[in-house]
C-alpha cells in the first residue's frame, strides 16, 4: 500500500502535464532550444525550418553516440601489409603529404567544438524557409524575460500557461501526448507538434528602403523578398525593430497558439533622413539665392521686369525647407510639399517710362523635382527644379 502511495506521488509530482510543462518553461527561461524541442513527441512541418532540425538532431542524438566497436574491422593479411610498407617507402612524399592531410584533417576535427553555435542570420537564411533565431539562444532568453507572473495547470490532454506581458494577461495551452509509460507506471508525455508554430514578418518596400535585415528579440535576420518567416514556440514574445539610420519601424506579438501569426512592420523616415533632405534642399535653394539675378540659373523661379534693375540690390529669400517633408510607403520613397513652393525676389529699379526710383518686390511660385533612393548604406537625394 505504502509502495503505490509512493507511485501515486511521483507519477503526480513528476510525470504529470504540468511538471512537463515546467520543465518546457525551464528550457525556454535558459534559452536552451534544444532541450525544449527534446520534449516534443515529433516537430510541426514548418517549412523546411533549416536550423531547427539541427536543434532535434542534438536532442534526440545527445545520449546516444554509439560506442566504437574495433573489432569489426578488417584486418589486413600480411602480404597487404608488406605491399603497404613497400609503396610507402617507394615514394616517401606521398605518404608524407597523406600523413600531413590526415593530420590536418584530425585536428579539425579536434578543433570542432561539440556544440556549434547557432548558426549567423546568412547562413540560417539559406537552410530553410523557416528562420529558427526563436528557438534558441539570446533571443529565445529575451521573450522568456518578457513573460511574468507564470503559472501552470495541468489538464488532460496538456496544460494551460497563464502570465502577463507589459501588464496584459495571456493565457496559452500546451497540448500534450502521452507517449506510453517509464518503468511500467509513470505516463510519459511529450509536447504536441502544435506547441511550435510560424510567424510571418512583412516589411512592405524594404528592398526600395535599402533594408535587408532586422533585429528579432535583439538577433539579426536576414528579409528574402521584403519578409521573413520565423518559428516560434508557444508561447513566445516577438519584437521586431529596424535598425538603420534612414528609416525605423517596429513590431510586437505574443504567441499564445498555433495558427496565422503576422507582424506588419510600417517603416517610416527617420529624423536623420527627414534632416538630410531638408540640407540638401537649402543647399539648392542658397546656391539659387546667391545668384543676385532675376532668372537664376539651373533654377525654376525667375521673373522679367521692363525696368531698369539695379543688379546690386537683387535679394532672394526662399522658403523654409523645412515645408518639404520625407516619408515612406509601400511604393518607396516620397515628397510632399515640394510642388507648390513661393519665393519673395526684392530690389530696386528705375520705371521704364518716366524713370522715378522703385522698390520692387515680387512672389514667385515654383516647384523642385526630389528623388530619394538608397544606394547600398546611403540615402541619395537629388535635387533639382521641376
Amino acid at each position: 500500500m505504502a509502495s503505490g502511495i509512493g507511485i501515486w506521488q511521483v507519477d503526480e509530482h513528476v510525470y504529470a502535464t504540468d511538471a512537463t510543462a515546467e520543465n518546457y518553461w525551464e528550457a525556454l527561461s535558459s534559452g536552451n532550444g534544444s532541450a525544449a524541442v527534446g520534449m516534443f513527441s515529433s516537430v510541426p512541418e514548418l517549412g523546411a525550418l533549416g536550423p531547427a532540425q539541427n536543434l532535434v538532431l542534438s536532442a534526440e542524438t545527445e545520449d546516444e553516440t554509439p560506442d566504437e566497436d574495433t573489432d569489426d574491422e578488417p584486418e589486413q593479411d600480411d602480404a597487404e601489409r608488406d605491399d603497404a610498407e613497400q609503396d610507402d617507402a617507394a615514394d616517401p612524399d606521398d605518404a608524407e603529404d597523406g600523413a600531413t592531410e590526415d593530420s590536418a584533417e584530425d585536428s579539425e576535427d579536434a578543433a570542432e567544438p561539440e556544440d556549434a553555435p547557432a548558426p549567423p542570420a546568412e547562413d540560417r537564411l539559406e537552410l530553410g524557409s523557416v528562420d529558427s533565431v526563436l528557438l534558441d539562444g539570446e533571443a529565445l532568453s529575451h521573450s522568456a524575460e518578457q513573460i511574468e507572473a507564470l503559472s501552470i495547470t495541468e489538464r488532460s490532454d496538456g496544460a494551460d500557461l497563464a502570465f502577463t506581458v507589459d501588464g496584459e494577461q495571456h493565457e496559452a495551452h500546451l497540448p500534450m501526448t502521452r507517449e506510453g509509460s517509464v518503468w511500467f507506471f509513470f505516463d510519459d508525455w511529450k509536447l504536441a507538434p502544435e506547441a511550435m508554430t510560424e510567424v510571418e514578418l512583412s516589411v512592405p518596400a524594404a528592398s526600395l528602403g535599402g533594408i535587408g535585415q532586422v533585429e528579432v528579440n535583439g538577433q539579426p535576420v536576414n528579409l528574402h523578398e521584403d519578409g521573413a518567416t520565423l518559428a516560434a514556440f508557444v508561447p513566445t514574445v516577438v519584437d521586431v525593430g529596424i535598425d538603420s539610420q534612414w528609416l525605423t519601424g517596429s513590431g510586437h506579438d505574443v504567441v499564445t497558439a498555433e495558427g496565422d501569426h503576422r507582424i506588419d512592420i510600417e517603416l517610416e523616415a527617420s529624423e536623420t533622413a527627414a534632416e538630410l533632405l531638408h540640407d540638401e534642399v537649402e543647399e539648392y535653394l542658397t546656391g539659387c539665392a546667391e545668384q543676385e539675378v532675376l532668372m537664376p540659373s539651373g533654377c525654376p523661379m525667375g521673373i522679367t521686369t521692363p525696368n531698369q534693375v539695379d543688379a546690386d540690390t537683387i535679394s532672394w529669400e526662399m522658403p523654409d525647407p523645412s515645408d518639404i517633408s520625407l516619408t515612406f510607403g509601400d511604393d518607396g520613397w516620397s515628397i510632399s510639399g515640394a510642388d507648390n513652393l513661393r519665393a519673395t525676389v526684392t530690389f530696386e529699379s528705375l520705371d521704364y517710362f518716366d524713370g522715378g526710383e522703385l522698390d520692387e518686390s515680387h512672389d514667385v511660385s515654383f516647384g523642385l523635382d526630389i528623388q530619394v533612393g538608397a544606394s547600398g548604406e546611403d540615402l541619395v537625394i537629388s535635387v533639382i527644379g521641376d
